[in-house]
């Protein structure tokens, strides 16, 4: 990570690659400091002592609280980051099949990408619901191991090269690894089974929607600010690392199709069921994000309140986000489920290309 205390209000992000992860809240009370993630109910505090930061990350959840201690120290060059070329292991670079060993093979839908760049190794896995985020990769003894920590979002993904083929461990809010093996393919299309194609339950009708502005204000679907207008609403989280990849795009789709009365609309739904939190982490969405669509705060995950809003009206939702196209009539004409982000390479080009190939058909 990087921190940068020198001016009022300090600064920083978390580097995975070239990607820059912002850390929303930082503050500093003489040798100590704080990194919040209000999204994610999550918190870091550290004291430096002269030579290191030392401190936990704690993470709060209806649950219960999980604590975990760190050391950060400081670094002048990225080694760590570097792939071990100097064995005579071969390059997992490819496109592959994901197949978990608690999954059903013949529903298998994750696919991964892996790539290297100069000696640095970066992949994904990519799943119906979205990216895992860009992860950057080292090799140790021989083990490859990826890795991704945004402060909200900690992955690692190791690697064993099995003859010819590939085995792994998926680490992530697990007490123990997901094993995997991964299959050669040739690309990365991969229809996913017909429990993850969302839908509309009544093709005829309207998606509806009501929730709080960041300002307080309580909006509708049916105000008149939307009436007769194409809507590009996409349902998701301020926690959801796909959800922010998806925003600068949505952000583009507002700014250049408004004159032609687009309008994006954001429903959120967060880890807590409180609006004031609610109201205040949609703030940070927008301000880190650059967003200036309407976003609205729609309750919390809890499955009650999901259901009341989201499955009563669509069919095998899951992903988040999952983002509707809503011509002038009302009717949704397409549903995209989740997001592949720019760690995605090719991928992410080719949302980005239908986005606006959608967006642009709502206009005409």
């Amino acid at each position: 990570m990087f921190l940068d205390f020198h001016s009022t209000k300090p600064t920083g992000y978390f580097l995975i690659g070239d990607e820059k992860a912002p850390i929303p809240e930082i503050t500093r009370q003489g040798n100590s400091v704080t990194l919040t993630f209000s999204e994610y109910g999550a918190e870091m505090r550290a004291a430096w002592n002269g030579t290191q930061l030392n401190g936990t990350y704690t993470r709060h959840r209806p649950e219960g609280v999980t604590t975990l201690t760190f050391s950060a120290l400081p670094s002048g060059s990225d080694s760590a980051e570097r792939l071990d070329t100097s064995s005579n292991n071969i390059s997992p670079a490819g496109k592959y099949q994901v197949f978990f060993s608690d999954e059903n093979r013949d529903k298998s839908a994750t696919v991964a990408t892996l790539w290297t760049q100069g000696p640095s190794l970066y992949g994904t896995f990519i799943a119906p619901d979205g990216d895992y985020g860009l992860l950057t990769g080292i090799n140790t003894g021989g083990k490859i191991q990826l890795n991704r920590f945004t402060g909200w979002q900690a992955i690692v993904i190791t690697l064993q090269q099995n003859g010819s083929d590939w085995t792994g461990n998926y680490y992530f809010l697990n007490d123990k690894p997901r094993e995997f093996a991964l299959m050669r393919r040739a690309d990365l299309d991969v229809v996913p089974p017909a429990e993850k194609q969302t839908s509309m339950k009544d093709p005829q009708g309207s998606f509806t929607f009501q929730g709080i502005a960041s300002s307080g204000e309580i909006v509708r679907s049916s105000d008149d600010q939307f009436k007769g207008k194409p809507l590009v609403v996409d349902i998701m989280g301020t926690w959801c690392h796909n959800c922010q990849d998806a925003a600068p795009l949505l952000q583009q789709l507002q700014t250049q199709y408004a004159k032609a009365g687009l309008q994006v609309v954001g429903i959120s739904f967060e880890v807590n069921d409180d609006a004031e939190l609610g109201k205040k982490n949609l703030k940070l969405y927008q301000d880190r994000l650059g967003v200036t669509y309407t976003v609205l705060y729609c309750g919390s995950l809890d499955d009650s309140n999901v259901k009341e809003r989201l499955h009563s009206q669509l069919n095998n939702f899951f992903a988040y986000p999952t983002t509707l196209f809503i011509g002038r009539d009302g009717k949704v004409k397409a549903i995209h489920s989740g997001f592949k982000g720019p760690g995605t390479g090719d991928q992410f080009q080719s949302v980005v290309r239908l986005f606006r190939e959608l967006a642009q058909g709502l206009i005409k």
